[in-house]
């Protein structure tokens, strides 16, 4: 066990590991504003899918129980050693039990921040903590006036499911949607929710086309599929991730992984052919097959992410009637890196003139 500074409560236990403690899942179940991306399975899955990345764990404990704690992914891959709170911006940061008192729970919340930017070691040492629109709410402010970090606002887009299937699809979809839903399944478009990783091993095809045309790194193969075969999914404090496949006489045409856990499903990982985009409508075939088995599990909410900056994906994601939440990003790296960072970028502005 770390030592704690005598100005926090005498009881409290800090540690830090590489493995989850086994009360982990009790922990992530407890807090009302956790999800998928604090279950234990995201964190290993994303671990074991990639060599540079290793798992690690900060916990606080009264006695033996568990208050608090924040998984995190050092990657050490590169010139820059980085610890992020999750995977490439999704959420991560503290996970405090709800049913503590509010000023215990933000001082838990507090100490885990100050715990995980010690872990900026290097002399190009990065950190990243992502919070969800629940915890922004509720620490966020212990960030914003801290000028150890840099906020980064990333809005994202959620279609509220409370009324249930009938009232999304009276009441949020646009008549364009209904439309296009209802011409897609007349040309024979299927939509199927599957745990089938060969499946997702088909869709993968399409997702990796996706990602040359936006220039940006594939999540591995194995990390997908260990995601929708989870042994545990669907106990508390575990999740559930499912694949909405679109397909047409037998061809697939696209998919959505999402990662549903406590009132929210999120759309992670998707992307449809886009040869099919004006005559089978494959994208909003997937977002209804979402929001239809996301109903179906009484979730509240349909995360489908943010836009980019991108606004036709923007205007896109609001007629399924998406709604913006606020989640914030948090980012600190070290003087030397950010002055690397400075000269590298006056390097190209200087390049740029010349040519």
């Amino acid at each position: 066990m770390i030592g704690v500074p005598h100005h926090h409560e005498p009881d409290l236990q800090l540690g830090l590991a590489g493995e989850a403690p086994g009360d982990w899942s009790e922990l992530v179940a407890s807090d009302r504003d956790a999800d998928y991306f604090h279950t234990r399975h995201w964190t290993e899955s994303v671990a074991a899918a990639d060599q540079n990345r290793s798992a690690l764990w900060l916990t606080v404990r009264t006695g033996e129980r568990l208050v608090a704690g924040l998984a995190a992914l050092q990657y050490t891959g590169g010139r820059v050693e980085r610890v992020d709170s999750s995977l490439e911006g999704t959420s991560g940061g503290p996970v405090v039990a709800s049913d503590l008192p509010t000023q215990f729970a933000a001082s838990l919340a507090s100490l885990l921040i100050d715990r995980f930017f010690d872990l900026r070691s290097s002399p190009l040492g990065a950190l990243s903590l992502s919070l969800n629109p629940g915890h922004e709410a509720r620490f966020g402010e212990l960030l914003v006036g801290d000028g150890r970090w840099r906020r980064n606002e990333h809005p994202t887009a959620v279609v509220p499911l409370d009324g249930g299937l009938e009232f999304v699809e009276s009441k949020c979809l646009n008549k364009n949607k209904r439309n296009e839903r209802n011409r897609a399944l007349r040309r024979g478009v299927e939509i199927e929710i599957t745990h089938d990783p060969q499946r997702v091993a088909e869709y993968y095809r399409i997702y990796l086309e996706a990602t040359r045309r936006w220039k940006v790194a594939p999540a591995p193969l194995d990390l997908l599929q260990s995601l929708v075969t989870a042994p545990d999914r669907g106990k508390p404090g575990q999740g559930d991730a499912f694949f909405t496949s679109v397909s047409c006489e037998g061809e697939l045409l696209g998919g959505h992984l999402n990662l549903h856990y406590g009132d929210r499903v999120v759309a992670w990982n998707g992307v449809t052919d886009p040869q099919f985009s004006r005559s089978h409508f494959p994208a909003t075939a997937a977002i209804w097959g979402d929001l239809e088995e996301s109903c179906q599990r009484g979730a509240r909410w349909l995360d489908l992410g943010g836009s980019g900056g991108l606004y036709s994906l923007d205007t896109f994601k609001k007629s399924f009637g998406a709604q913006t939440q606020v989640r914030g990003w948090y980012t600190s790296e070290t003087p030397l890196l950010r002055f690397l960072r400075g000269v590298r970028g006056l390097g190209r502005r200087w390049t740029g003139r010349k040519a």
